[in-house]
């Protein structure tokens, strides 16, 4: 058996085994020897897999082997949900057990919530339209067929609003 083979059959007995295994009875399970074992061991202990502990049984010293459960990724939390104006909702540390709707804590970070959503609406109606030329130029370049290339619909729209601000066709 290659050695990632046994490495995997190692670290499936130790997961098997809550309290561990130890170092002595691992290699004789595996039918290894116990330098073999203790590499395995040794590359385990490296990777962050396992734990390994001094123990001593009837008078021989030897290493109680335990898995070490691997840390789950942290994933990115949305704090958006709970910020408003760079203010954290005051519910999130509150110790107090109050009612929300007479909270004044909670009004307040409301308010706030309230005025940032208002300055948002405002800045979107504040943009200015697009002048009327530019739509119709959109507009005709919509209507063009599919084979023009870009640079060609753009002449196009130039020629168009040339001839018909002289009144030619």
């Amino acid at each position: 058996m290659s050695e990632d083979g046994l490495e995997e059959k190692a670290l499936e007995i130790i997961k098997s085994r809550p309290n561990g295994v130890l170092q002595s009875d691992l290699w004789k399970e595996l039918k290894i020897d116990s330098r073999k074992c203790s590499r395995i061991i040794a590359r385990l202990e490296s990777e962050d897999k396992i734990k390994r502990i001094w123990e001593t049984v009837r008078g021989t010293r030897t290493f109680r082997i335990t898995y070490k459960p691997q840390k789950a990724e942290k994933k990115e939390a949305d704090f958006g949900l709970i910020m408003a104006g760079g203010e954290v909702a005051p519910c999130v540390g509150c110790t107090y057990e109050c009612e929300p709707d007479y909270c004044p804590d909670l009004g307040n970070w409301i308010e706030l919530l309230a005025k940032e959503l208002e300055a948002e609406e405002k800045k979107a109606e504040e943009k200015p339209a697009p002048p009327i030329e530019e739509e119709a130029a959109a507009a005709k370049a919509v209507k063009a067929p599919v084979s023009e290339k870009p640079a060609a619909k753009a002449k196009k729209a130039k020629a168009v609003s040339k001839s018909v601000k002289s009144g030619k066709k």
